[in-house]
């Protein structure tokens, strides 16, 4: 078995049994990364030394017990550089904190250890997370493992490029609008993003270290992966309180059902009404809508009937953009009052919430709760909603001033790049992504199911499922040995 092409789970469960150490599972990984990270830029820190220093550590601890090890005991992994990881640099490409090295671990990076976790380094991100390409003033860009020309997507670029490219089995990213789904999307893996409060956030960047909590809504935290399996065990090692976040809710996941396709009622999406996605996409839900059907599933198109997409689209951009401005001086924020009738809605978004309004906050958090209702209550009859993640296929890299070209027609960058993956962070319900096909061009297309909140453990047995009836996660090309 190469270690490097094998899934967390079963590098797990090889160690654990023996078949494998940590210190040959880790020096593959480490070795790969030395071999092919240059030109990808995935892996911004390689923390060698003390991976295999840890490494050496696991495998004497096996030898010592029979019983007792964790899921991920020996297992290498990757960390979006936004995490905390204690003794390296969190700076989530942000300049003002180049020379930040954290002293403790996040929540979920604790907890990863705790499972037994090697950490061999920390993965590529934009500037404060905050685009859906990883292009970093600090660390430079990262390239999509398909094609170098195309963007790794954001802002858990450089974590879905890892997975994809066999650098890591496991990564650990961070989603308020897709940014851990379109990675997976882009570079055909696997990942989950949770309900909302379902995994805590404490060390991660933004917030700006020492300053005032204002990311209380929307953002989440999920691996990426490639198998379900993996996604399951990994969201049961982070999932749960820590104690410094009140809203999270000690919900207990349950165990995941397993799933015949006859026993499953999925509702399918083809397009939204806020941008029509490209005919390939179009083509990849419609083939896997028939494989569903044709396995038994009871497949239907549908949606809410009284969702107002595009003012969802409206509060979940403005909510963002509160938590972003909320601490920012009058001056910066004044740069944007007068640009309410902007042409382009993000930038309209952006006007609106400068002028930090309450009465307008709070009335966006009312509708947002309609919306949650009216979701929740359309999954009452259904299991799962298949739907598209992004409207087209890994573009060719670009500058966010430029507007996104889908199919030959001009969108906005950041409406577009959004239109899809927005709800499911607005409603705070959980979605999986999952490699359904490809393009004309043999780029990859991930589609997302989306679920109840709280309703994981049930997402991911539809997942899984889904799972059984494709091809294996695809290896890109240029990185099959």
């Amino acid at each position: 078995m190469d270690p490097c092409f094998a899934t967390a789970t079963g590098l797990g469960r090889a160690i654990r049994n023996g078949r494998l150490s940590s210190a040959e599972a880790t020096e593959a990984h480490l070795q790969r990364i030395a071999r092919i990270n240059g030109p990808l830029n995935a892996l911004v820190v390689v923390d060698r030394d003390r991976a295999m220093k840890s490494a050496r550590a696991a495998d004497r601890a096996r030898t010592r017990k029979n019983a007792g090890l964790g899921p991920l005991h020996g297992v290498p992994i990757t960390i979006k550089e936004a995490f905390d990881v204690a003794g390296l640099a969190t700076t989530s490409s942000h300049p003002p904190l180049k020379d930040n090295i954290a002293t403790t671990d996040a929540s979920i990076v604790a907890r990863l250890r705790a499972a037994g976790a090697i950490i061999l380094g920390k993965t590529n991100v934009p500037e404060l997370c905050m685009d859906f390409q990883t292009e970093s003033p600090l660390f430079g860009t990262t390239k999509n493992a398909w094609d170098a020309r195309r963007t790794a997507g954001g802002s858990t670029g450089g974590g879905g490029v890892a997975v994809a490219a066999r650098l890591s089995p496991l990564e650990f990213g961070s989603d308020i609008g897709g940014s851990v789904r379109n990675p997976a999307h882009f570079n055909g893996i696997f990942s989950l993003k949770p309900s909302e409060w379902r995994v805590p956030g404490r060390g991660h960047v933004p917030d700006l270290p020492g300053q005032t909590r204002t990311v209380r809504y929307m953002g989440v935290f999920g691996p990426l992966a490639r198998s379900v399996e993996d996604l399951d065990m990994a969201l049961r090692i982070i999932a749960g309180p820590d104690g410094n976040e009140a809203e999270a809710a000690p919900v207990p996941l349950g165990p995941t059902p397993r799933f015949r396709p006859a026993d499953l009622r999925i509702a399918v999406l083809d397009s939204n009404p806020l941008l029509r996605v490209s005919a390939d996409t179009a083509a990849v839900v419609e083939a896997t809508a028939r494989l569903l059907g044709k396995a038994g599933a009871k497949v239907k198109r549908g949606e809410p009937a009284a969702l107002d997409w595009r003012q969802g689209w409206d509060d979940w951009s403005d909510l963002l953009q509160y938590e972003v401005r909320a601490l920012q001086p009058l001056a910066e924020r004044e740069r944007f009052f007068a640009r309410t009738g902007a042409a382009d809605p993000s930038v309209r978004s952006a006007a609106r919430a400068a002028r930090l309004d309450m009465a307008a906050f709070f009335a966006a958090l009312d509708r947002r709760d309609r919306v949650i209702r009216q979701c929740e209550a359309f999954l009452d009859d259904y299991d799962a909603w298949l739907m598209p993640v992004m409207p087209d296929v890994a573009f060719i890299r670009q500058k966010a001033s430029e507007p996104l070209r889908i199919d030959g027609v001009d969108h906005p960058y950041f409406f577009a790049g959004t239109s899809y993956n927005f709800l499911a962070n607005l409603t705070g319900q959980p979605s999986v992504v999952v490699p359904c096909g490809f393009s004309r061009d043999g780029l990859p297309i991930g589609l997302q199911l989306t679920g109840k909140r709280w309703g994981e453990a049930k997402l991911l047995g539809v997942a899984k499922m889904l799972e059984k009836l494709l091809p294996p996660c695809p290896v890109p090309p240029n990185y099959k040995d």
